[in-house]
């Protein structure tokens, strides 16, 4: 071959090898891969990770996915997301996004095309420098918003629109509606908390036969029963509560509040060390008591978060192993009735009002809290510096009350800021209940949690687990 076309067909070769793939960059969470032409979904594995044309991504509760296309374009993916990847080459990028919120930066500069197709329209990045949202809920009705530079929607009977920074437009079975301005940050997050609220659950319970069937159940059982319960001002609230199981070794129990106020949710979401059996009964025992033997089933990171729409109130926890509370070096922690007790200990903590780290501790295999290390200038779960140091905080608790089954705990911040969380035990016609009935399994629960001139509040039924107390 003569030596110039051998160079010829070199460089042909290396420009064809240098044409990068989309890259699967970052995955927290449950993030699954189905391959195109697939029947099943995968976990994501180690990233990064290449994504080829057909295949399909979504992502778990709470979870979060970051892909990387040619030019520089990327998707993130929130919590409960679906897509999967229609095109991926140097001059065109698309999208297919069938569920979930969707965050794209695109530059279409220069020829390229970048585009978002959803059930009901296609979303074009238009100019350098793009950035958008498509949210697509149920019935394949979206939502999109534009916080950067130029996009064009149009919808599926052909009529289109040029969004422009700060304007949103949502788009349905009936076409493009007129467009608005776009929600402010704040506003964003409320509608987020919202979205997350209806998406998290009744979608994960969809995609599960078993629990599908068990939450019509559920829902049918609540109506016989009149699931509008009262709370301890006696005003009526509509309670739903669902299971999640958004993969075997992972499990959500949440309560909605719907009240003439708007929706307040409570959820405790933990993953374990092996798979769950099909019955969560003896799970859920493990997590409210004490047994005489552990458990066989370890939660190793939980998150429980009670929130509005004004705030939320997380706390996180890691490194969770089974200790005899009655054998190790700390009488505090022992449960009346002598004999072993296990209970899991997590070894690194963090409380998070609003999105932001209030306090929270990190520890290695520890057998009682009291060895472990408060968090000072640093995360402790992500190990992340913080922009400084956390302020000196106090811990108290009471029954204020003499004769009411009402608990008040109070935790001060040097910085002047404060937390107090009320746990009520609710009479059945509304009102506090008496002080013998706390902890009863057959009252309703009521918490409470102030931080900032905010209220959370929130009915939990007496047959929710007490899985609200992994800290002591």
């Amino acid at each position: 071959m003569p030596p110039v076309r051998a160079l010829f067909l070199a460089a042909l070769l290396c420009a064809a090898g240098s044409v990068r793939a989309a890259v699967l960059r970052e995955a927290s969470g449950l993030v699954q891969v189905r391959a195109a032409g697939a029947d099943g979904w995968r976990p994501a594995g180690k990233t990064p990770r290449p994504v080829s044309e057909g295949d399909g991504v979504r992502t778990g509760f709470n979870a979060r996915a970051l892909v990387e296309f040619n030019g520089g374009s990327k998707l993130e993916a929130a919590g409960n997301a679906h897509f999967s990847v229609e095109a991926d080459a140097p001059g065109h990028v698309s999208v297919n996004a069938l569920f979930g919120t969707v965050r794209v930066s695109a530059s279409a500069s220069g020829g390229r095309s970048v585009s978002v197709r959803t059930p009901t329209c296609v979303v074009r990045a238009r100019g350098d420098r793009v950035v958008f949202r498509a949210t697509v809920a149920g019935g394949g009705s979206a939502t999109i918003e534009v916080a950067e530079g130029t996009a064009g929607v149009e919808d599926n009977r052909g009529a289109s629109v040029l969004l422009t920074k700060g304007e949103r437009i949502e788009v349905d079975l009936a076409g493009l509606h007129a467009p608005t301005a776009a929600p402010t940050p704040v506003q964003a997050r409320k509608n987020d908390l919202l979205a997350i609220m209806r998406r998290e659950l009744g979608f994960e319970l969809g995609r599960d036969a078993d629990f599908a069937a068990a939450a019509r159940e559920s829902r049918r059982s609540e109506r016989e029963l009149g699931r509008a319960l009262v709370d301890a001002d006696g005003l009526r609230v509509r309670v739903e509560e669902y299971v999640v199981r958004p993969s075997a070794d992972r499990l959500a129990l949440v309560v909605m509040n719907g009240r003439s106020d708007g929706l307040s949710y409570w959820s405790w979401a933990g993953t374990f060390d092996r798979a769950l059996p099909l019955n969560l009964e003896p799970v859920f025992a493990g997590l409210a008591l004490s047994g005489s033997a552990a458990t066989p089933w370890t939660v190793t990171d939980y998150a429980a978060t009670i929130a509005n729409a004004a705030s939320s109130l997380v706390e996180r926890g890691s490194g969770g192993h089974q200790v005899d509370v009655n054998g190790n070096a700390d009488p505090l922690d022992d449960v009346a009735g002598g004999g072993a007790a296990f209970k899991t200990i997590f070894d690194r903590w963090g409380l998070y009002a609003d999105g932001r780290l209030k306090r929270g501790y990190t520890g290695v295999a520890l057998q009682s809290y009291n060895d472990q290390t408060a968090s000072t200038t640093n995360d402790p779960l992500t190990g992340a510096a913080l922009a400084g140091a956390l302020p000196v905080v106090v811990l108290s608790n009471s029954f204020p009350d003499a004769a009411s089954a009402r608990r008040v705990y109070l935790e001060s911040y040097g910085d002047g800021t404060s937390i107090t969380r009320e746990e009520l035990a609710v009479e059945f016609g509304g009102g506090v209940a008496p002080r013998a009935s706390f902890g009863s399994t057959d009252r309703n629960m009521e918490l409470r949690y102030s931080y900032s001139g905010k209220t959370i509040r929130i009915v939990l039924p007496s047959n929710a687990p007490a899985v609200t107390r992994q800290i002591p």
